[in-house]
């Protein structure tokens, strides 16, 4: 278990209120530590939810890279997940933990309060779910942007711009045998489809110069990156025109993950644990077909949090 996570028991009875109406207008609360970001609770509450973070690419990375590239690969603190089984988020599980959310005595965290018991989601229990390195400043990359890329010069030639799509299937279709060149495809591709994903627009220039240069793509903060957009997204759902629904950006698998760790009634409904490593996102095996809303809310999260 996550013995350094810190969760604290609270021993102030909070009623918890489930009501059956479908009606968006929420009430927000003034926020202090032991207030629900919604203060009416709402077992049927549907809105549709987008994500960019694709877990489920992690298969195309498995079939792309050859046995010498995935050694490679396996030297940087993305390595690792080339072991996992690649899933589809399940956006009605994030949905419900969120539900439950309180306010927090720090800005970095995110914090939820469930049968009594305080989860604190920070910087700590995000490191420890995703292993991931790279925690100082972050740094400008120069570069010219009148200047093409190396990489999109030479394996995409007749294009000033490249999608996450059009990468996608550039490693379905293809096999390198430079082998430094694909684990940099590979980790551009890693960063764009699962850390700090873009949705439909061209890949950063950016992120095409880091991934060519090793040295200055080893020493970039992508933990830091990562937790700054996953948690200002966390944070931003349920604000605004609900009626159109959110969208979750970063990766948001991450706090999946640590709810599994924290909750065995989510963990029962929701996934099978097939390991105990680290980092911890490598311990779970997501279910393909999750439970409905009403199944997550009456046993998701009626089992006491593990200790």
């Amino acid at each position: 278990m996550f013995s350094i996570f810190y969760i604290f028991i609270d021993f102030v009875n909070t009623c918890l209120h489930l009501f059956g109406s479908k009606n968006l207008d929420l009430v927000f609360v003034s926020f202090s530590e032991n207030d629900y970001f919604i203060q009416e609770r709402l077992d049927s509450f549907h809105v549709r939810i987008q994500e960019r973070c694709k877990m489920e690419n992690l298969a195309i990375l498995q079939e792309f890279l050859t046995d010498s590239q995935k050694s490679l690969f396996q030297e940087s603190s993305f390595g690792p997940y080339l072991d996992m089984q690649p899933f589809k988020v399940p956006l009605q599980t994030i949905h419900s933990l969120l539900m439950y959310r309180v306010g927090s005595r720090y800005e970095e965290e995110i914090c939820f309060k469930i049968n009594d018991t305080f989860l604190r989601f920070s910087l700590e229990e995000f490191a420890v779910v995703t292993g991931l390195d790279g925690w100082g400043d972050k740094f400008n990359v120069d570069f010219n942007p009148k200047v093409t890329p190396r990489l999109v010069k030479k394996y995409f030639p007749k294009q000033s711009a490249v999608t996450n799509a059009d990468l996608k299937h550039f490693l379905v279709d293809h096999t390198l045998e430079d082998d430094d060149d694909a684990v940099k495809l590979a980790n551009i591709f890693f960063v764009d489809s699962i850390l700090i994903p873009t949705r439909g627009r061209s890949i950063p220039s950016y992120l095409w110069y880091l991934g060519d240069d090793e040295s200055s793509f080893s020493l970039y903060p992508w933990a830091r990156v990562c937790f700054d957009e996953t948690l200002k997204s966390l944070k931003s759902a349920f604000q605004g025109n609900l009626n159109t629904g959110y969208e979750l950006c970063g990766f948001p698998a991450s706090l999946l993950i640590f709810a599994l760790e924290c909750l065995p009634g989510l963990a029962a409904v929701t996934a099978s644990k097939v390991g105990d490593e680290m980092p911890k996102i490598l311990n779970w095996k997501v279910k393909k077909y999750q439970p409905h809303l009403s199944t997550l809310l009456s046993n998701g999260f009626t089992r006491s949090v593990s200790s």
